[in-house]
């Protein structure tokens, strides 16, 4: 259950030590990974000079990790098996983190917030900052994530089935080069999307079903203070 929340929560778990400079909650909140979509960039005007020093970091962010794969490599690991909680790979994290996020301004971060927010949905409310912001209570909370676990294990019970049954007539293919695995690769994840597009419905079912339940937790006042705090609505086209 814990792993779950793990999971579900991974893109507000935000720690920075910059957050004495910025407003704490928009830099709990902000996720400085959604700068990569030049309309984000443009959405919260990131300036020439922004865009070249936040890639300037990001080259220095991969080149660290590209050594500490390599060593992981020498060591006799395979480096695409590193855990999403290593140590060394979240220092890195945090590092370049930090640094995007004090080189953004405060209105920058607080649309960067907003869009954060945006992107997750309902699942914002579930981090423990977002709700004592709101005003929900512990035991609103509480039951407020089992409903969305609920439905997150439900999905991924059909995710899980779909996946099992597309690549149960691959069990005993050995790709022999690394552009067989890639081709093998690209005819699965074809396989699977169409496969999962005939379980469209009920996945959309589920989600409707999750969001009644979620918003009987809450109140009308929660929910309002909550599209409030994501502001805007993002263009997309």
């Amino acid at each position: 259950m814990k792993k779950v929340f793990t999971v579900l929560l991974g893109v507000l778990a935000v720690v920075t030590a910059y957050a004495q400079a910025m407003d704490p909650f928009d830099s709990h909140v902000a996720d400085f990974r959604l700068l990569v979509n030049k309309k984000v960039q443009a959405d919260i005007g990131l300036t020439k000079p922004q865009i070249v020093l936040l890639n300037q970091y990001a080259d220095q962010n991969r080149t660290k990790i590209r050594a500490y794969q390599d060593q992981i490599s020498r060591a006799g690991q395979d480096p695409r098996k590193i855990s999403d909680n290593d140590p060394t790979l979240l220092k890195y994290f945090l590092e370049l983190q930090g640094q995007v996020l004090s080189h953004l301004t405060k209105a920058q971060l607080r649309r960067l917030r907003e869009l954060t927010l945006q992107s997750v949905g309902m699942r914002g409310m579930l981090d423990t900052v977002v709700s004592k912001k709101l005003g929900m209570t512990d035991a609103q909370l509480t039951k407020a994530r089992k409903v969305f676990e609920k439905g997150a294990l439900a999905n991924q019970k059909i995710t899980q089935a779909v996946y099992a049954q597309v690549i149960a007539p691959y069990k005993n293919v050995h790709p022999k080069t690394q552009a067989e695995e890639q081709k093998l690769n690209d005819q699965v994840r074809k396989q699977y999307d169409a496969a999962l597009a005939k379980r469209k419905s009920e996945i959309e079912q589920l989600a409707k079903q999750t969001k009644k339940e979620f918003e009987s937790v809450v109140t009308p006042k929660q929910l309002a203070a909550y599209k409030a705090l994501g502001g805007k609505p993002f263009v997309r086209s």
